[in-house]
């Protein structure tokens, strides 16, 4: 790696050096030229230093470059990489012999290592340095391979990728696609049969992950069988509860493929097992893909919603039925005079129609539910006075009289949103009956809908939004929802635009704060058998503000008795725990802490997923292989051929050793070597000059 010093000269920097060097035996004659104490060598010895130190400062003032040349050799990259999935063994050929492979592929490592700088890979679904060949891997992703080289290996000397695989790959882009950047050639090693075994398989299960209780959910199941004409299985679909599901399955063609579409009832709350199994055929290739577990989360999530009406109003079925639209509330009607207390308790928003009322102050309901979000919806038979008196959001003063209110939307409200079309389908319904008087906010409130009166528009509210008592309130200042429900179906032939406005103001009065003190989550409720298990904790003091000072242990532990221990690691303000990969099962698990005196307790579940990708798919995909190596200009070749690949290599003209000119401009002035030298050279010439008397 030699480096080559050149100063950069014009012919207008060699005239400023001769400039230089002029000044420099005049300054040199100005202070030698009359000296009489020196002799003769002396005298010319020091003017010489002089004149020399006054020209390099000078010459140095006009900023001179210096180029520098760096040249050197860097030996072609040979990349070896080898897959490491499972299907490496499933897809075999009969004379495949694994352990006779690794060391074909090792000592091609060695042959090159003596002419080229090799390095070694092996890939599943992550790339790993080195050839730890197990074929073990649970996933194949060949793109994985290209986006390191590329960005690893991006400005190096590739001289070939030598990728020894079946072709099969199920994660990540087409990596014919992905190698189109490698400008190098592509050797492939075509591993895997291309002849279609006897085999049946689960090919894929669609299904929702989560489901509601007593509701129904789908599961899509695809069947694939290879060579297997005129044979017959059975899939059956089993949960807890023994077999709910069984169908006979005959199979009638050496490629056969079929769907199959069926409905489960959610009607056990909490994370369901289900097994599918596909009963075994003679003679077939794998066993292991005739099963496949899910799992669903099945959550009573239906909010319970209670009407509470003075009297009978057909506004209570025109909100009963767009409320019930949406199959997570469940929606109880009740009078005034028939509630009990079990109805307040048990629902999670109140909806009170014209109460209070002039005939009921409804002072035990309003107490009843002092912690429950409500919605009041006011009326000819609203007493005016109590509803102000029981809620601090919205204030009226009214004789009592009625008016007739239609619909401006408001621009400002963020709340929630309501599409474009039913906005304009509100604003053009017919009017409500509002109570006449003057309006006005009692404290911050967020309105949706304001009144027009007859062609003025007004800044009362119609609709409102706020807080009381740390909970979630609205008032609808009309009666009438009835005839917009009504008009809707008229104008448009469904409830659109009245269902959105009822269901949106029902799911943000309903959505309640979370207000737990300890709080611990998994990123998500299922994840593979391949997946970091990643769980978070937070942890608020009385004022509700993060903190994460005490220790948070947990415990997991899985449906077949095995149990994990760990202690949560502290982030900036919050805890995190990476439990690493776990065994495929369902797991519960408790999570303690301390804070001051206080206790906290959680308790979860999550689940992992057995990974059966790689034995849904057991044929060789050689084509994919003979296609990147044709594209890079390659070679495919087969594991008995891997003796003649070092000569290939060697033979391949784009294979060659670069040499590579860093050049490089720098000011002279800045060489620490020069200031050294001036200095080295006024030290030697001042001394010289006190010694022999000069001045």
């Amino acid at each position: 790696m030699p480096l080559l010093f050149q100063l950069q000269f014009t012919n207008l920097s060699f005239f400023w050096l001769l400039g230089c060097l002029a000044l420099g035996i005049a300054y040199a004659f100005v202070l030698y030229g009359s000296s009489n104490n020196l002799n003769k060598s002396l005298k010319k010895l020091l003017f010489g230093l002089r004149a020399i130190i006054i020209t390099l400062i000078a010459f140095l003032l006009f900023a001179p470059l210096i180029k520098t040349i760096d040249r050197s050799v860097e030996k072609p990259l040979i990349l070896i990489a080898q897959d490491n999935s499972s299907s490496i063994l499933i897809s075999k050929t009969a004379d495949f012999n694994q352990q006779r492979y690794i060391e074909q592929v090792r000592e091609l490592e060695k042959d090159l290592s003596s002419d080229y700088e090799v390095r070694t890979f092996n890939f599943d679904s992550k790339v790993k340095n080195g050839l730890d060949l197990k074929f073990d891997g649970p996933l194949t992703d060949i793109s994985s391979l290209f986006k390191l080289i590329d960005d690893q290996f991006s400005n190096r000397n590739i001289g070939a990728l030598i990728l020894g695989t079946d072709g099969i790959y199920n994660r990540g882009a087409n990596p014919q696609y992905e190698s189109k950047n490698l400008r190098a050639p592509i050797y492939t090693i075509a591993l895997g049969d291309t002849i279609a075994k006897r085999d049946l398989l689960i090919a894929n299960v669609n299904y929702n992950a989560i489901s509601y209780l007593d509701n129904d959910f789908q599961i899509e199941i695809s069947l694939e069988a290879y060579q297997a004409k005129g044979s017959s299985s059975v899939l059956t679909v089993s949960s807890s509860a023994g077999i709910v599901y069984s169908k006979p399955v005959s199979i009638n063609s050496d490629e056969f493929r079929q769907s199959i579409i069926l409905t489960l009832p959610a009607d056990r709350k909490g994370i369901q097992q289900y097994s599918i199994r596909l009963a075994p055929i003679a003679r077939e290739l794998s066993t292991v893909n005739n099963t496949q577990t899910i799992f669903v989360e099945v959550i009573d999530g239906k909010q319970k919603i209670l009407i509470l009406a003075n009297s009978p109003h057909p506004d209570i079925t025109a909100l009963k039925q767009s409320v019930e639209t949406n199959k997570n509330y469940s929606v109880k009607v009740k009078l005034a005079a028939d509630l009990l207390k079990t109805d307040i308790q048990e629902a999670g928003l109140i909806i009170l129609h014209q109460l209070p009322s002039v005939g009921n102050n409804a002072q035990d309901i309003l107490l009843q539910s002092a912690d429950k979000p409500l919605l009041y919806i006011l009326g000819s038979q609203s007493n005016i006075p109590a509803f102000v008196s029981s809620q601090s959001l919205l204030g009226i003063t009214s004789s009592g009289v009625m008016q007739e209110a239609t619909a401006v939307l408001k621009s400002d409200f963020y709340a929630f949103t309501l599409s474009d079309p039913n906005k304009l389908k509100i604003s053009n319904f017919g009017p409500l009956l509002s109570p006449f008087g003057n309006y006005g906010l009692k404290g911050p409130g967020s309105v949706l809908i304001s009144q027009q009166i007859g062609k003025l528009p007004t800044e009362r509210p119609l609709l409102v939004f706020g807080e009381d008592n740390q909970r979630r309130i609205g008032v609808l200042t009309g009666e009438g929802l009835w005839k917009w429900r009504l008009e809707d179906f008229q104008e448009n032939a469904n409830h659109d635009a009245t269902n959105e406005l009822i269901q949106k103001t029902v799911q943000y009065l309903s959505t309640r704060e979370d207000k737990r003190k300890f709080r611990v989550y998994t990123s998500k409720n299922a994840f593979d058998e391949n997946e970091q298990v990643v769980l978070n904790a937070e942890l608020y003091n009385d004022a509700f503000e993060l903190v994460n000072t005490p220790d948070v242990n947990i415990s997991m532990k899985s449906k077949s008795g095995k149990a994990f221990s760990f202690i949560f690691s502290r982030t900036s303000n919050s805890y995190l725990l990476n439990a690493g990969i776990l065994p495929a099962g369902e797991y519960s698990y408790t999570a303690k802490t301390e804070l001051g005196k206080a206790s906290y307790q959680v308790e979860g579940q999550f689940i992992v997923s057995e990974q059966q990708t790689e034995f849904k798919r057991s044929l060789a995909n050689h084509q994919l292989l003979f296609a990147m190596a044709e594209q890079n200009g390659g070679k495919m070749l087969f594991p008995d051929q891997l003796k003649d690949l070092p000569g290939m290599i060697r033979a391949n003209e784009t294979v060659k050793t670069v040499s590579y000119e860093d050049r490089k401009y720098e000011e002279l002035i800045n060489i620490k070597f020069i200031f050294f030298l001036i200095v080295a050279l006024l030290s030697l010439e001042w001394f010289s000059r006190k010694r022999n008397g000069e001045v």
